[in-house]
């Protein structure tokens, strides 16, 4: 893996480009009020991109619930956001708060206890933002027996989407639909993965798995979009830049390698949080799902991201391997909203 590849396929540029201009300030991401009375859940929420957008959330009006996986970090970012801005540690649901999940998001049985928490407490969810993600560069197994990259970053995506479903169906009014949005990357257009190893069993390379991780993410949205009723549940993945964060520092020397280049052409978590915060609101996002977005507007993905066949088959795939009946809940739910 070489540093000048991954950052060119992050940026779209080659590494010598120094002088681009990605570090502009970006527009407020939203209006003093315009996410008052929703219910937003962000997961990887505790620092970078989900902890700039959970403060955007609440500085418009919103009740955040923020998913991170280290108690005390996640506990020390809601109390840092609640002083900045005037927010309150008070019950799901109230305008201007902040509560908080622990849970390590690459393990199944994680995901699904944190989702039996929520469904608990949450009776409807505006906005699902599925951000949580890392990279990790040598082979790693879970728990559950799955590549770690493959399971945070893709199977985490679909089983919490699937569990929180009824209340996000039951956000939706008239005009208004619940929006489920997932942060890929540019890195997925590097993607062409084998769906009979998706793991990386015979061959693996971190970088390699994190760029088929962001293209399942295109392919999960894409996917939930066309069985989903867009005037219950609207769904959109996007690219949010390369962004100063914690990213890759997980992986020793090369990761930390890794981040240092990649911080020369890095914008702000806030500038990284922008479009998914914007998308959680703006009417532009109504207009279609299923849809891939970069610097708030709609773009193309890659030929193998709309290779729609392939992404039918990473459904089925991810059914069986979650233990899930993706299509019967979604009828369900569906249906029940209907009745």
């Amino acid at each position: 893996m070489r540093t000048d590849d991954v950052l060119a396929s992050l940026t779209g540029y080659d590494l010598p480009a120094r002088s681009i201009t990605l570090n502009e300030p970006m527009p407020n991401l939203s209006s003093p009020s315009e996410f008052a009375g929703k219910t937003v859940v962000v997961t990887g929420a505790s620092d970078g991109i989900g902890k700039a957008a959970v403060r955007a959330y609440v500085a418009a009006g919103a009740s955040v619930v923020m998913i991170g996986r280290n108690e005390a970090k996640t506990a020390a970012a809601a109390r840092s956001i609640m002083s900045e801005v005037g927010a309150v540690s008070g019950t799901a649901g109230d305008q201007r708060a902040i509560t908080w999940e622990i849970a390590d998001l690459s393990r199944q049985e994680a995901v699904h206890d944190v989702a039996d928490r929520l469904l608990a407490r949450l009776p409807r969810i505006d906005v699902l933002a599925n951000n949580a993600g890392a990279m990790f560069l040598d082979r790693e197994v879970t728990p559950d027996g799955f590549e770690r990259t493959f399971a945070l970053n893709h199977l985490s995506y679909f089983t919490l989407t699937l569990r929180l479903l009824a209340p996000l169906v039951a956000a939706s009014r008239p005009g208004a639909p619940a929006r489920v949005l997932s942060v890929s990357s540019r890195a997925h257009e590097n993607a062409n993965p084998s769906l009979d190893d998706l793991q990386l069993e015979r061959r693996f390379g971190g970088w390699k798995q994190y760029a088929n991780s962001k293209l399942y993410n295109i392919w999960f949205t894409r996917a939930l979009a066309r069985r989903c009723d867009p005037s219950r549940v609207v769904t959109h993945a996007l690219h949010p830049g390369v962004v100063s964060t914690r990213f890759a520092t997980n992986n020793g020397r090369m990761g930390r390698l890794l981040r240092r280049v990649m911080d020369v052409v890095s914008v702000t978590p806030s500038q990284g949080a922008d479009t998914l915060v914007w998308l959680s609101s703006a009417p532009e996002a109504l207009e279609g799902s299923g849809d891939y977005w970069v610097k708030r507007r709609r773009v193309s993905p890659s030929r193998t991201a709309r290779d729609d066949a392939r992404a039918e088959q990473l459904w089925t795939t991810t059914s069986r391997l979650t233990g899930l009946d993706a299509d019967q809940i979604i009828r369900n739910t569906m249906a029940h909203a209907v009745a």
